[in-house]
């Protein structure tokens, strides 16, 4: 199977034309990428989630990462709760590969599963794979080293998005899988819609910023003991600066 991130990412056509026939799972936005069509969209935040329903070509199936043991809110989707395992209490901020198995054969099971997950959507993605039995998972559009979306300077593209943010429903957005357990003193903003529409006109950065990396190491690093003691093979498509650094293998 084959994870798309949401930064740029040269030879898409080729990438597409490689995996023909792979399952396709992406983050937010990356549905709206027309080099790369993806079939699973995974994200934490209801806004992105709905917004791709509102695309030209839907996803057949939204992924939506939430904090408690809530209900799906959309149509084709599934809620996962999780949390980022180096924040634990039971695992003393020192995960491990066995910790991260038991909590999962525990944990991962009933109507509302539990999954650990680095904080970040693309880590997320990764664990639910790995827990539906992926055998290879491979990577493609992740460098934090060049921080930018795929859309990057694309006005059409941007104004897409934009125009499917707009259609989707604010209360839902407000909810967003993890305020139905906060108090409205405590929530960040009542404008999900809106925060997230000045950071698509804004294009911020794709992976957080530089300060993001400390994430993505340990999160690249845990995957990788998870994988091999699950006999599952990584790997990553096209070039990436930053992925050559993770040990995991270019494929092409």
């Amino acid at each position: 199977m084959l994870i798309a991130g949401a930064g740029r990412q040269s030879g898409l056509e080729v990438i597409a034309r490689q995996t023909q026939g792979w399952l396709r799972t992406g983050v937010h936005w990356s549905n709206f990428n027309p080099e790369l069509p993806v079939d699973v969209i995974t994200s934490t935040h209801t806004a992105p989630l709905e917004a791709a329903l509102h695309a030209l070509k839907p996803p057949l199936l939204l992924i939506h990462g939430v904090y408690s043991k809530v209900p799906p809110c959309l149509q084709r989707s599934f809620t996962i709760r999780w949390s980022d395992p180096f924040m634990l209490k039971e695992l003393q901020g020192r995960p491990t590969a066995a910790g991260i198995e038991a909590l999962i054969q525990a944990k991962a099971v009933g109507v509302a599963p539990y999954l650990p997950a680095v904080r970040n959507t693309l880590f997320l993605n990764a664990m639910v794979m790995l827990w539906l039995g992926a055998r290879q998972i491979v990577f493609t559009a992740v460098d934090p080293h060049k921080p930018e979306y795929f859309f990057s300077g694309n006005p059409e593209l941007t104004l897409e998005i934009v125009r499917c943010l707009a259609a989707t429903n604010p209360w839902l957005a407000e909810w967003d899988g993890r305020n139905e357990r906060l108090g409205l003193i405590k929530r960040p903003t009542a404008h999900r819609v809106q925060e997230f529409t000045k950071n698509m006109l804004r294009q911020r950065s794709a992976v957080g910023g530089s300060d993001y990396l400390m994430e993505f190491d340990r999160g690249f690093k845990l995957l990788r003991q998870l994988a091999k003691g699950r006999g599952v093979q990584l790997g990553y498509l096209g070039e990436s600066s930053y992925m050559a650094t993770t040990g995991i293998p270019r494929l092409a």
